[in-house]
């Protein structure tokens, strides 16, 4: 399991979608879990794959800032594959760009 985190700083994370890839022949996406109330939004097709693009938005008043967990991708790992994560969107409230730093952490702290 990899948990994605977004680093917003004090900005709020109002949506954000990331990308998340590895050679498929070291590891394969199985599930992806969303942390919170909503799930993120993904394409189910790219599961068994090596790539996958994750979203996610909110409209709440109060948001998060900082290091925010945003989901956690369950992979098949066959040999030692090495995650790349890319920021495609971020944004603060009022649709302000952000730029977050995106880090993969394998859950557990590995």
């Amino acid at each position: 399991m990899v948990d994605v985190y977004a680093n917003t700083g004090a900005h709020s994370l109002a949506a954000w979608q990331i990308e998340v890839n590895c050679d498929p022949s070291q590891a394969k996406i199985v599930g992806v879990e969303g942390v919170g109330e909503k799930p993120p939004y993904y394409d189910p097709a790219a599961l068994q794959g090596g790539r996958i693009i994750l979203a996610n938005f909110s409209t709440e008043p109060a948001l998060p800032t900082g290091r925010v967990l945003v989901a956690r991708v369950h992979f098949q790992e066959t040999g030692s594959p090495v995650y790349t994560p890319t920021l495609m969107a971020a944004a603060a409230p009022g649709g302000e760009r952000l730029e977050p730093t995106i880090e993969l952490v394998h859950a557990g702290g590995k």
